[in-house]
């Protein structure tokens, strides 16, 4: 497991107020660790793509749910790498897409359909971008999506 303290410490950059709130994130998401399928790597590549502790906290949360859901398909990170290796957006980009999502579905009351396909919907978008000229951020291209189309699922 990863030093807790160092990583929030990292990750808080000097902000005493950050760092409280990457701390408890950071052991929250280390209790589900386990039971996420989350190794030590992902672990720490995860915390670090996130530009807040809320969308770490989210995140966590979200591959400890797909491990549930899907106990033997690849773990939660592997599938969100899986997309993000084939997609020009960095790991960061999908992380707040995946965030917007998740926070899109509660706006609209509607219960999450789980991250696989979520990111399969974030794929869509990426998708919908290639061979265009001029490339807006994921994050617009999800937002333009989903209000364009909504979401079936």
């Amino acid at each position: 497991m990863p030093n807790i303290e160092e990583l929030a410490e990292q990750l808080a950059d000097g902000e005493k107020g950050q760092y409280m709130a990457w701390l408890e994130a950071l052991s929250e998401g280390a209790f589900l660790q386990g039971e996420a399928h989350l190794g030590e790597r992902a672990f720490r590549i995860s915390a670090e793509s996130c530009a807040t502790p809320k969308q770490f906290s989210l995140l966590v949360e979200a591959f400890d749910e797909h491990a549930k859901e899907h106990p033997y398909a690849p773990n939660g990170f592997n599938l969100l790498a899986d997309h993000v290796d084939d997609s020009p957006d960095p790991l960061s980009d999908w992380i707040v897409a995946v965030e917007y999502f998740y926070d899109w579905l509660a706006q609209k009351g509607r219960t999450s359909p789980g991250l696989a396909q979520i990111l399969e919907y974030i794929s869509c978008c990426v998708e919908s971008q290639k061979g265009l000229p001029h490339k807006e951020s994921l994050v617009n291209v999800l937002t333009d999506m989903l209000d364009r189309y909504g979401y079936e699922g």
